[in-house]
């Protein structure tokens, strides 16, 4: 994905942030019941597409991989949970 220029891979990197920005910010809205902030969802995309490049680079075996994705997915589940619950309050707070 990253080496990918003048190659018909060349755009799929932005297609797939595209895709996963469509489908947090969905998620977000069902949860939050209103709009996240675009760059808020841009940069958790960048974030956990990055932890999926470290597998992808990295030296593990198939098994590493699978036990890491399957890790690090608990983990964005937890944080994001913990963020639309804060997102929500700080909502909230400011009807007030």
């Amino acid at each position: 994905m990253e080496k990918c220029g003048g190659s018909r891979y060349e755009g799929f990197r932005e297609q797939i942030m595209l895709q996963m920005q469509v489908a947090f910010t969905s998620y977000f809205e069902k949860f939050m019941g209103s709009r996240p902030d675009p760059e808020l969802i841009r940069i958790l995309v960048s974030m956990r597409l990055q932890g999926y490049m470290e597998l992808i680079k990295g030296e593990y075996s198939v098994e590493e991989r699978v036990r890491f994705a399957h890790e690090i997915g608990i983990h964005a589940d937890a944080g994001t949970r913990a963020l639309i619950q804060y997102l929500a309050e700080q909502k909230e707070a400011c009807r007030r």
